[in-house]
């Protein structure tokens, strides 16, 4: 059967290129297709890594018009509002960034605000997000997707990222066409954003905890409809081929094999605009300890620069730049295979990892390291952030009940805190492995064999 991977975006590159979810699916006798938005030399890495070339075609974005745009907008700040109200957290609205930019999309966005403010219910935002999809069936995209997907002839599309709204019309042609779809949530705090453009005839899910989830802020689909897959992300800690020698490992990264490694991951500067200032406390608090090195991982895609003035002075801070490559925007940064090696080493040798609030907390578990969080406010902390904010975001939630990181409440804190987490780990975060369970909820089988699985069975269901 010809299964057709839709990837709009670099997101899923990891996920679903670099894991094992196509060759499972190869092995199994099926087709792969691929029909994506990347940077043509993404596909010569990944046909370099299978050593086969793919039949591969271009997906174009294309702008939605005003009204589709409008519908889309207003339904999502209507399941914003929900949510927010539901959950009884209003850090939930934070996601809403309203009217920027132009007067045509302060307009809209402002129009958006006062026709989702109508919808009161999970039902009323249901039947705007319908009028949109009503609304896109009339379009060009629409009828162009329609031809395209003739062409491809597949027997299931699959969307690699469930947050990009301009493959709206090409699922809704696919459904059009009877032909199934799928689509995989991303990450662990999409589903209280509002995320989700389009629908699909399949979901797949990390755990019970992600499925109940979109059960909450998606009532109108169905349970059945929804698949606990879990995530390829994590899939590459359990590649024992992937781990090198720490002696190894260090002489190729210039690091001292005889000191315990601390890792600062980086956020992006939207999560965390003080990120530097943080760094600096941490490095400023290590620099007199002989036995601790520490490495400083920026987020991806994003450059280092804002970092730069705290790396001079702290020159025994180990820079590791992620080895991604940067195509022509942000959707189209990518990771080479090689980023995964040295981030599954990382978390693998580090016996601590420290940040604001990041999911690498959750990669650094699957080892069973210890994350710990940066609590508390710079005095020369940027207007209108805060940790108290970031900390009640909804996806901490998911840590309810449980001691699952270490908080650092100040940065006097901060060596005592990366000490005792070097030395008494369970007495940090003795609850670690049972939140992971809660996210993750890791299988004897790995998740690109569940996906592989789930999508085969979608097709031989439909033949």
């Amino acid at each position: 059967m010809r299964i057709c991977f839709l990837i709009p975006d670099g997101v899923g590159i990891r996920n679903y290129l670099y894991s094992d979810v196509i060759s499972h699916l190869k092995s199994a006798g099926h087709e792969v297709i691929l029909w994506h938005s990347l940077d043509p030399g993404m596909i010569e890495l990944t046909e370099k890594r299978f050593g086969e070339k793919f039949e591969q075609h271009r997906f174009e974005h294309q702008p939605d018009n005003t009204l589709v745009q409008l519908y889309r907008e207003s339904a999502r700040f209507a399941r914003l509002v929900l949510n927010a109200k539901q959950k009884n957290n209003p850090t939930i609205m934070t996601n809403w960034i309203g009217g920027i930019g132009s007067f045509k999309n302060k307009a809209l966005m402002n129009m958006a605000e006062l026709v989702g403010k109508q919808a009161k219910t999970y039902e009323d935002t249901a039947a705007l997000e319908n009028k949109k999809f009503k609304l896109i069936r009339k379009s060009r995209k629409f009828k162009n997707a329609i031809q395209k997907i003739k062409e491809l002839n597949p027997d299931l599309i699959f969307c690699t990222h469930q947050r990009v709204f301009s493959v709206t019309a090409t699922m809704e042609a696919a459904r059009y066409l009877n032909i199934p779809t799928a689509t995989a949530i991303f990450s662990w705090d999409n589903l209280p954003k509002g995320r989700l453009p389009f629908r699909a005839d399949r979901y797949f899910v990390w755990s019970d905890y992600m499925k109940n989830e979109l059960l909450e802020y998606y009532p109108e689909i169905p349970k059945h409809q929804i698949d606990i897959t879990g995530t390829p992300q994590f899939d590459f800690y359990s590649d024992q081929n992937l781990i090198m020698d720490k002696e190894v490992f260090a002489n190729k990264y210039g690091l001292d094999a005889s000191k315990n490694w601390v890792c600062f991951s980086g956020c992006d500067s939207i999560t965390s605009p003080n990120d530097a200032l943080y760094l600096k406390d941490v490095a400023s608090s290590l620099n007199e300890q002989d036995d601790i090195q520490l490495i400083f991982r920026p987020v991806p895609v994003e450059s280092e620069k804002r970092f730069q003035t705290v790396l001079e002075k702290h020159k025994e801070v180990v820079l590791f730049k992620p080895i991604w490559e940067k195509g022509k925007d942000w959707a189209n940064y990518f990771p080479l295979f090689e980023d995964i090696q040295v981030l599954v080493n990382i978390a693998y040798h580090c016996k601590v990892v420290v940040n604001i609030g990041s999911t690498m907390a959750l990669d650094f578990t699957s080892f069973g390291n210890v994350g710990l969080y940066l609590n508390y406010d710079h005095a020369e902390s940027k207007a209108n952030w805060s940790v108290d904010t970031t900390y009640k975001f909804e996806h901490f939630k998911s840590m309810d009940g449980l001691k699952a990181v270490g908080w650092i409440n100040s940065p006097a804190e901060i060596l005592p805190m990366i000490q005792k987490a070097l030395e008494k780990p369970e007495e940090i975060s003795p609850d670690n492995k049972k939140w992971f369970e809660r996210i993750v909820q890791p299988n004897s089988k790995l998740a690109s064999a569940r996906v592989a699985e789930a999508l085969a069975q979608m097709v031989n269901k439909d033949k």
